[in-house]
């Protein structure tokens, strides 16, 4: 008997890891000018990425708060999936050369999302996705009449993001 004892695997091979450690950074940029009309392109730059620099697919995002303003109706929202619904066209350039052009990205985006499951509906309350409570997140975080406040977990998500939502960035 060995020291490993009788029941050890002996094809056993110690793992092989496949992660990769590093300094993690969060950068935030903060758009000049920081409000936009209608039908005005904004335009994100990403910072510029060192050597050993990598951008994690699905953290860029726009974040932005909205406001309502003009409302005769108290029981006001907005439709659901405004961070993809407000997006009409994606254009990736790098070194000044377009490797990637969207058009008409918010119906293809919507679509897309229709297929999320429900866990993934739940975590994308941020882009003001409405889950199965009929859009009563939303009418809570922008301060509608007929909200139901007292619900659970609406009420908490609400209390967390407020009027802040946020467009995806990820092509």
């Amino acid at each position: 008997m060995t020291t490993f004892g009788n029941k050890l695997d002996p094809h056993y091979s110690a793992r092989t890891v496949y992660g990769v450690k590093g300094n993690r950074q969060g950068i935030v940029v903060t758009n000049n000018p920081s409000t936009i009309d209608a039908k005005q392109i904004r335009t994100i730059r990403f910072p510029n990425l060192g050597e050993n620099d990598v951008v994690i697919t699905g953290t860029p995002r726009l974040a932005f708060n909205i406001t309502l303003n003009g409302d005769t109706d108290a029981n006001h929202t907005i439709v659901n999936n405004l961070g993809r619904a407000l997006v009409k066209k994606i254009s990736v350039k790098l070194e000044g050369q377009e490797v990637m052009s969207l058009k008409d990205a918010d119906i293809y985006l919507c679509y897309r999302d229709l297929w999320m499951t429900d866990k993934e509906r739940v975590n994308a309350a941020y882009y003001g996705i409405h889950v199965d409570d009929g859009g009563n997140t939303v009418k809570i975080r922008l301060g509608a009449g007929d909200a139901l406040a007292a619900t659970q977990p609406d009420a908490s998500i609400a209390a967390a993001f407020g009027n802040r939502f946020a467009i995806p960035l990820d092509f």
